[in-house]
């Protein structure tokens, strides 16, 4: 056993990396990490961590709201839910916070907002939006840390008609490559106007702030349909997906991206479809781009008369990459079951969540409400499979996607 501790230790940490790697699964990779302080510290390492993605899926595991909602069975996460059986106990509501009650989550579990110190302010009022970006946490649930970031300058707010906002969205940026041996994380602030795009950003790395502009958001929107602009947003739910964030613009039928790396915009058509519409923005593949598209049909059937029918559509976006490419896929219809009305909760790796809500439960009392049920649709195959009950409707719901904990360092 000496002697087997002994050629462990003569090796470096990248020969290990590169035998770790290649473990067939994440669990192998969990009993690696409790089996030798010296693989659990090539394991948890930051620069291991940015390499798994490439090999394994991270699970999909639960819903995050004020408590933990695991996937149930048969869903094919649930035996990774039920191997990190200590996320009951995680603190997702990330309580360690001070003045809890002042705060309010924006990106998922890990970054958080100030609210109005005065619940009768006017929340229509933009510029409150710009100051409660002075009270940014970064928070880590799984370590109970959370690092409070230094307020906008005022010369950069400044650059800003708050009078003008629309909408004010921090959200957590992955780390860049450069950073990689670090824990840094970057946040963006996109503060969207009338008339101009401008985006904050924060480095933890420098400890400062940065603003830009993007030059071609007044061309973009020239031509909008929002009935509203000065009031209603432009951009749809924000995504995730082949290193951009993604936002659907409903009003004028394109979808937008942000590459974090060079900070830079980029645009596309999408099928049209009524700027009421749900949509979600997944990963195809190739680096295409999926489309979902919510909608709600009226069907005659035979023993039950006119029932309502939730319908999603899919289709892979062209890249214009390839001469087949220049046009949309085949759109894929999914029906969902009858007798429900669906909202789409968020993605997570590479599932869609969507919850349904039964057409007369608002008619029945409170005790008599059914649970509700919440469906994942495997984007790679397109099959649908149940997730788990809820209690409540969830709109925009965060998920929790991961690796195992006992692969996870602090991240602040």
């Amino acid at each position: 056993m000496a002697s087997a501790a002994g050629n462990l230790l003569a090796l470096t940490d990248d020969n290990l990396t590169e035998i770790l790697i290649r473990l067939p699964t994440l669990e192998d990779l969990g009993r690696a990490c409790v089996a030798c302080p010296t693989l659990r510290r090539v394991i948890t390492s930051h620069s291991f961590r940015r390499r798994l993605p490439a090999i394994h899926t991270p699970s999909f595991l639960g819903i995050v709201s004020n408590v933990f909602i695991p996937s149930e069975p048969p869903h094919p996460y649930v035996a990774a839910a039920a191997a990190e059986g200590n996320l009951a106990a995680v603190d997702f509501s990330c309580s360690f916070l001070p003045s809890r009650d002042r705060w309010r989550r924006r990106d998922g579990r890990v970054l958080f907002s100030a609210g109005p110190e005065d619940s009768s302010e006017d929340h229509g009022d933009r510029g409150a939006m710009v100051i409660s970006a002075s009270d940014l946490p970064v928070c880590d649930p799984i370590h109970r840390r959370y690092l409070l970031l230094p307020a906008i300058p005022d010369d950069l707010v400044a650059l800003v008609d708050q009078q003008e906002i629309v909408e004010f969205e921090p959200f957590l940026a992955p780390a860049s490559d450069e950073d990689e041996e670090t824990s840094s994380f970057k946040v963006i602030c996109l503060a969207q106007c009338t008339s101009r795009m401008r985006i904050f950003e924060f480095s933890s790395g420098s400890g400062q702030w940065h603003a830009s502009e993007f030059e071609g958001w007044e061309a973009l929107t020239a031509e909008t349909d929002n009935p509203d602009p000065g009031y209603q947003s432009e951009l749809s739910t924000r995504y995730y997906a082949n290193g951009s964030f993604c936002w659907v613009m409903p009003w004028i039928q394109k979808l937008l991206k942000l590459d974090p790396r060079t900070m830079g915009f980029s645009s596309m058509d999408i099928p049209p479809a009524h700027p009421m519409t749900q949509r979600a923005i997944v990963e195809a593949g190739k680096g295409r781009f999926g489309y979902f598209t919510l909608h709600l049909h009226m069907v005659q059937t035979k023993s039950n008369g006119l029932m309502s029918c939730s319908r999603l559509f899919y289709t892979v976006l062209p890249n214009g990459k390839g001469a087949n490419e220049l046009e949309p896929s085949e759109v894929i219809v999914l029906p969902l079951p009858l007798k429900h009305h669906f909202n789409i909760m968020g993605v997570a790796s590479d599932h869609l969540l969507v919850q349904g809500i039964p057409e007369n439960m608002y008619s029945l009392p409170v005790s008599e409400r059914p649970a509700l049920n919440c469906f994942s649709v495997n984007v790679k195959t397109l099959q649908l499979e149940w997730f788990c009950e809820t209690k409540h409707p969830m709109l925009l719901a965060q998920m929790y996607v991961g690796f195992p904990l006992n692969l996870s360092p602090p991240t602040i």
